[in-house]
């Protein structure tokens, strides 16, 4: 058994009406809705979506198929969830889903008259389903889901050992509030918790505020200048002893 996957699944605006029945069979078929939004793309949206399609000889009549009324989205998952999405929704062209896919989704509710709008987009591959699971929902982790399996394996190796190392700490100290004190216990005793040494670092620039120098001092004040900023040749540099055509970051004292 492989690892779970995600894809995107589009019901597009000419499927929209049969929405309700599209996602009974993408759940029957074993897929779990992880998230899901309707919105409305703008002609720039549709283009940016297809941008893989730039070539396709339909390519303009494609993103006003795609944004002419309300589309659901939706990140779905399950094992080789791609391929077996690609497969739930059939042949691009109307004609070829019902005669190769009669029970697909583009062969039961594809405009006929239209190969354009076959009902429903799925996810080319899995690069191209990270990209487009990120074009409608960018705050979603997309990080690898393990089979049980794996799942059991992770557990058994990372997480039960320092755990029942905090149980048996517990049933020795027998406190009042055993989970509050459990957690703090993990909290304290994570062995995988980043370590942060505190390191002590120079100012990067060591400079004077301008208006604080006479002609004379500004001289003296840019002998700790440091990397491309003493280089510098600008006509500021060169008055001043400061230049801000580089200078991004200054350390001030306060």
């Amino acid at each position: 058994m492989g690892d779970f996957e995600r894809t995107l699944a589009v019901i597009k605006p000419d499927a929209m009406k049969h929405k309700d029945t599209i996602i009974r069979r993408i759940m029957d078929a074993g897929f779990v809705i992880v998230q899901s939004r309707i919105v409305r793309l703008t002609a720039e949206q549709a283009s940016e979506f297809y941008r893989s399609k730039q070539t396709h000889p339909n390519y303009h009549a494609l993103i006003v198929a795609l944004s002419e009324g309300p589309i659901l989205a939706m990140c779905i998952s399950k094992e080789r969830a791609v391929a077996e999405f690609l497969w739930l929704i059939g042949p691009e062209r109307y004609q070829d889903a019902v005669k190769n896919a009669p029970l697909s989704l583009r062969a039961m509710f594809a405009d006929s008259h239209d190969e354009l709008r076959n009902a429903v987009h799925g996810s080319e591959d899995k690069n191209s389903a990270r990209y487009e699971i990120h074009f409608f929902f960018p705050t979603l982790l997309l990080e690898p889901i393990f089979n049980e399996h794996k799942l059991n394996n992770y557990l058994c190796a990372m997480v039960n050992p320092v755990l029942m190392q905090g149980l048996y700490a517990m049933a020795k100290e027998r406190p009042k509030n055993p989970v509050i004190w459990l957690s703090n216990w993990l909290l304290l005793n994570n062995p995988y918790k980043p370590m942060i040494t505190s390191i002590h670092t120079e100012p990067l620039y060591d400079v004077i505020a301008k208006q604080d120098l006479t002609s004379g001092e500004r001289n003296l004040s840019t002998g700790n200048l440091i990397g491309a900023q003493s280089q510098c040749d600008c006509c500021e540099y060169k008055d001043n002893g400061i230049c801000s055509c580089s200078l991004s970051v200054i350390a001030e004292d306060t």
